[in-house]
């Protein structure tokens, strides 16, 4: 099916030119989706900025999805959630580059499209875009209880950065996604990262039902560069030792973490051999026959 702006412009809820590059937003279900699309691509060096975008793609759709799951675990308090908008009344705010055309600007808000439609499936019976896939286990745990708390939310946000830091230093594009979510309730990414080190007494304040879903969050947002390393491993083992849980409790948060990492490599990159999952599976740090297993249910699920 060739996707078209008209196909998808009953979902399109936001789109803006920021320079050269089309920000859009794509409400489907209930549920906000963001992609990226250029309005020009400049035709030095085009081979090998398409080689480098191939080469980036599920790690981008993975980084996508894992986005929304966050924005949906803080209860759409963090910035850029607008599912409060009424019906899908879109935004356009092109700043400054009114040169492109029309036409342009439309075929870069399908190219962003193009990023996240992996996401959805096209009903030809409702004539309508649905998402694809089922939630998993841990899905459902963070859509069941949202943070609530402006404190919840501000100690996941010094979680992620502190977990982000474990291996010396904050990547360029680490400090984009995590700045894509910070808010007035987290903080901005300048406070966060001029925030002591989260203590005992701090994290013991954290609400009981959202601890476990912190910690699996910042689990996720740990695997999602597959470089799962020794420093980052004892860092969570330390926050689970604050936060007070048992041995069995924190492993078991773990593996529904590598259980959803698995699922959404998976799903990003369309299909995996058993030998992909095997070695996606090594650098996350994850059993190999348990990735092999989520890799069933997941089947399963969208059977």
């Amino acid at each position: 099916m060739e996707i078209t702006y008209d196909l998808i412009k009953p979902i399109i809820l936001e789109e803006k030119a920021d320079n050269s590059t089309m920000v859009c937003k794509f409400q489907v279900e209930g549920e906000i989706f963001e992609g990226k699309g250029n309005i020009r691509i400049d035709s030095k060096d085009t081979g090998s900025k398409v080689k480098n975008m191939v080469r980036r793609t599920v790690m981008s759709r993975m980084r996508s999805s894992l986005m929304r799951m966050v924005r949906g675990a803080v209860g759409g308090g963090m910035a850029g959630n607008i599912a409060s908008m009424a019906g899908n009344e879109v935004v356009r705010a092109n700043t400054s580059h009114n040169s492109f055309s029309a036409a342009e600007k439309k075929a870069a808000v399908v190219k962003a499209f193009e990023r996240v439609a992996f996401n959805f499936y096209y009903d030809e019976e409702s004539k309508s875009w649905k998402i694809a896939r089922r939630l998993s286990e841990f899905e459902k745990r963070l859509k069941a209880t949202p943070l609530a708390t402006a404190y919840d939310k501000k100690t996941l946000a010094r979680m992620l950065i502190e977990m982000a830091k474990a291996d010396g230093q904050i990547a360029a594009e680490e400090k984009e996604f995590f700045q894509s979510f910070l808010d007035d309730d987290t903080g901005s990414f300048a406070q966060v990262m001029r925030e002591a080190p989260l203590s005992r007494v701090e994290l013991e304040e954290v609400s009981t039902d959202g601890r476990e879903n912190i910690f699996m969050i910042t689990v996720a947002v740990a695997l999602s560069d597959k470089d799962f390393d020794q420093s980052e491993k004892d860092k969570l083992y330390e926050y689970a030792e604050m936060m007070s849980f048992e041995e069995k409790k924190r492993d078991d948060l773990i593996k529904l973490a590598q259980d959803y990492t698995i699922e959404n490599a998976i799903h990003a990159s369309g299909n995996m051999s058993r030998e992909e999952v095997y070695q996606f599976a090594d650098q996350i740090g994850m059993d190999r026959s348990e990735a092999e297993r989520a890799q069933i249910r997941m089947s399963k699920r969208l059977s």
